[in-house]
């Protein structure tokens, strides 16, 4: 209840095939025909991509699941501009879904089990009844075909949405125009945390991302190599993955972000149903910050990650505001120790140049401009330049403290071009004038 859909014009042509080629080595796995029928020309939709890439996951997931021989795919679009939406339909043979239970498979916690060769279905039974939830505030529809030749769901949406969608006990239509709503929810996203969430399980990855998205940006992957790739193209504070993962499991990809410095600061809330001690072992001695065992509270998944991106944050504070807490506290793992003591290093070799700069930190490191500033955002909090100021401020702090020098000529030596600019910046810092800085105890 309370979920919201901001609506945006998106390229369904484009999340078709990247949802598809998600499928194509679980399909290719069990030998499966795995097809995708679209048009030649990109066909645009208004709709909440997040919301409509979560539904095309879940019925090629279940296609894929039940399948024996096939799952084919395929976008209708309306051949004139009079055409006023667009169907995207899902058939597979194998396990058949009975007539009668083609309605009620779509109720929350409703699973058909086949038994035959003595096997059964798994799931948590949540998956279509959310994928019909988010059609419906599409003003959508999600209905399977009659008839048990094969497996046939259809998913009918608008092309044209005009309004923001908000599901309540009562669905309502808000006001506020599409072109509107993007531009308020992306400054509220702004403001908090991001969270990455790594699940192959698309039933589970909509419920942890449903308990999340109030309090945080959600990101989600379905597999390590998946998450690493949205890994190099966001920001991200936390990750939150499941163990048992294709392609990538949770153990490896918990070690290939302790151990990359572009990543090796975030943290990590490993999920799994091993509950044995040595996988519990493994996951700490890979990097984890916390490991969670399924079936789990969502509060405490809630409160584990509330603590571990305040902890950090309480780190940062602590580390901008006071002059004489170095910044290798801020490393909490060996990468980012050796990275921390790397730029320390360059910093202190160029104090007193003023044209410093952070390009000229990123050459020394031969790290990348956008490497370099993830790195430090992620670590500090902070954009280079910022830090290489909060570090010059610093070491004013420490010549201050010594008392050999006066103000004016600690300014230069710490690469300040103006004395009263500098006097300013060092107030603003630390609370206090350079000048009344001596008479402060740390």
């Amino acid at each position: 209840q309370g979920f919201r859909l901001n609506f945006a014009k998106c390229n369904i042509t484009e999340v078709l095939k990247e949802t598809h080629v998600r499928f194509t080595s679980l399909a290719k796995q069990k030998g499966l025909d795995f097809t995708l029928q679209m048009p030649e020309k990109d066909f645009y939709a208004h709709v909440n991509q997040e919301a409509f890439t979560k539904i095309i996951s879940n019925l090629l997931n279940n296609g894929v699941k039940y399948a024996e021989s096939y799952v084919h795919i395929s976008l209708e679009v309306p051949d004139t501009d009079e055409g006023n939406s667009f169907r995207i339909c899902t058939v597979n043979d194998g396990v058949i879904i009975p007539d009668a239970m083609k309605e009620e498979i779509f109720k929350p916690f409703v699973r058909f089990n086949d038994q035959e060769d003595g096997k059964v279905t798994t799931g948590t039974g949540i998956g279509l009844a959310l994928s019909r939830s988010l059609a419906e505030l599409h003003q959508g529809t999600l209905t399977m075909g009659k008839g048990e030749e094969n497996n046939t769901f259809c998913m009918t949406l608008p092309i044209v949405q005009d309004t923001t969608i908000t599901l309540t006990s009562e669905v309502e239509v808000e006001t506020d125009k599409m072109n509107e709503a993007p531009a308020e929810q992306a400054v509220e996203k702004d403001n908090r945390p991001t969270v990455l969430v790594a699940e192959d399980n698309p039933d589970m990855l909509a419920f942890v991302v449903r308990q999340l998205s109030k309090d945080y940006t959600v990101l989600t992957a379905t597999n390590g190599a998946e998450a690493l790739r949205v890994l190099d193209g966001n920001y991200v504070n936390l990750v939150i993955s499941d163990v048992v993962m294709p392609v990538m499991d949770g153990f490896e990809l918990c070690k290939t972000i302790k151990l990359d410095l572009n990543y090796s600061h975030i943290p990590i809330i490993l999920l799994t149903a091993k509950t044995n001690i040595q996988s519990k072992i493994e996951g700490m001695e890979l990097g984890a910050d916390a490991y969670i065992e399924k079936p789990f509270s969502v509060k405490y998944l809630q409160a584990c990650a509330s603590n571990l991106i305040q902890n950090r944050e309480k780190l940062r504070q602590a580390f901008a505001e006071s002059p004489f807490i170095a910044a290798n506290t801020m490393a909490l793992t060996k990468a980012d120790e050796e990275f921390i003591k790397r730029l320390n290093e360059v910093i202190q070799i160029n104090y007193g140049n003023p044209e410093f700069s952070m390009d000229d930190m990123a050459d020394n490191l031969n790290m990348s401009r956008s490497n370099f500033y993830r790195k430090i955002k992620g670590v500090l909090d902070l954009s280079p330049n910022e830090f290489l100021r909060l570090e010059r401020l610093k070491k004013a702090a420490q010549l201050l403290k010594e008392g050999e020098n006066r103000v004016n000529e600690i300014c230069y030596m710490v690469g300040f071009n103006s004395p009263s600019y500098f006097a300013k910046c060092f107030q603003k810092q630390f609370g206090v004038l350079p000048k009344d800085f001596t008479n402060v105890k740390e």
